[in-house]
């Protein structure tokens, strides 16, 4: 009888531990695109492409972002903005048609051209923001009449914009867009080396960080009197605004009380090293992209490494989740870019030159 309750317990310790590390390991899946390269001589039809995400063709993706269960994606082939839903069975173009260019403004979004749109977020009402990176532009859709207009920029690559609005404003290839959750869009002026914020009711613009100088910041120094190497990704929490700096090839914040920036990972030389250690000794290579998950870890896309690595503050860690040094355990990534998170569901990441949207956990 002793023996069997040993057994037994054998039996549920074996049991309980291949349920945890089954739960605990990371499971991902092709959740859009085909694989196939996009090349349009012509504009697409109204109402096409359309179909299962997995199964269309999407060019290059690269912009990833959520809104309740709706996704939406921009392909850069094709110049083009997609909406589907987390359940994958459908996805549509909704704004550009196919081919590059800087027209449409005052017309159906679908219409309109655009020249490698980086990266879209939407408001509470499915407003549409997005970096329209090589026109030096940020376009805006509204929801309800799915009309297109340029909000800031006006079309030429330049340096001017404080206290200034619509097309007074000069970009250098505005990369990334995110709401701050306090009436304002925010702006990574990539090529001026700044990130900006523009105030939705009066269109007004103001640099808040950046002097326009190609450097690293200064760790605990004041956001707008700091350098910045290629602001490439922004996102937002309650208290902070992360960037990615692409030539920079590292992470910071900036507090959004103090005002000031802070160093969070990455050394500042190329590489590929420092996983399972301190974030801020680990280096990376062209980071494009970052997320916050609900645990409060930091998602980063390490472009350059094929790779997506993420940054765990409360463990003082680093660890690549996807691509990279753990392609044979998850797949291989080639130039990823875009990643978007939702609670529940996972993030989304842009594989962008295998041409197709990646689902982890």
């Amino acid at each position: 009888m002793p023996n069997s309750f040993l057994c037994l317990a054998i039996q549920l310790i074996v049991a309980t531990t291949c349920c945890a590390q089954s739960t605990s390991s990371s499971v991902h899946r092709i959740f859009a695109g085909n694989g196939k390269q996009v090349r349009n001589s012509v504009a697409y039809r109204r109402g096409s492409p359309t179909g299962p995400a997995a199964n269309l063709a999407i060019g290059n993706p690269f912009g990833i972002e959520f809104s309740e269960d709706d996704i939406w994606i921009t392909s850069v082939d094709d110049h083009c903005i997609y909406r589907g839903k987390t359940n994958g069975q459908h996805l549509h173009r909704v704004a550009g048609n196919g081919l590059p260019g800087y027209t449409g403004d005052g017309g159906p979004a679908e219409d309109a051209t655009f020249n490698w749109p980086h990266e879209v977020r939407a408001d509470t009402d499915g407003d549409l923001y997005i970096a329209d990176t090589r026109n030096h532009v940020v376009r805006h859709v509204d929801h309800a009449s799915g009309i297109i207009t340029t909000l800031a920029g006006n079309g030429q690559p330049g340096l001017s914009g404080d206290r200034k609005h619509g097309s007074e404003i000069q970009f250098n290839q505005p990369h990334s867009v995110v709401l701050d959750g306090q009436g304002g869009l925010l702006v990574a002026d990539t090529g001026n080396h700044r990130i900006c914020r523009i105030d939705l009711a009066s269109g007004l613009l103001q640099t808040i960080c950046g002097t326009g100088e190609k450097k690293l910041p200064i760790d605990g120094g004041s956001s707008l009197n700091s350098n910045l190497a290629g602001p490439r990704s922004l996102a937002v929490d309650e208290d902070f605004i992360w960037i990615a700096l692409r030539e920079g090839n590292s992470i910071w914040r900036i507090h959004r009380k103090t005002n000031t920036i802070h160093h969070v990972a990455g050394t500042g030389k190329k590489g590929y090293t420092g996983d399972n250690g301190p974030p801020q000794d680990a280096t990376f290579k062209g980071p494009k992209g970052l997320v916050l998950d609900d645990l409060g870890r930091i998602l980063v896309v390490d472009t350059e490494n094929h790779a997506v690595r993420r940054i765990d503050m409360s463990r003082n860690r680093v660890d690549t989740v996807l691509g990279g040094n753990k392609s044979k355990a998850t797949f291989p990534l080639k130039r990823p870019h875009g990643i978007a998170y939702k609670k529940g569901f996972g993030y989304l990441v842009a594989d962008s030159e295998h041409h197709r949207v990646l689902l982890g956990n």
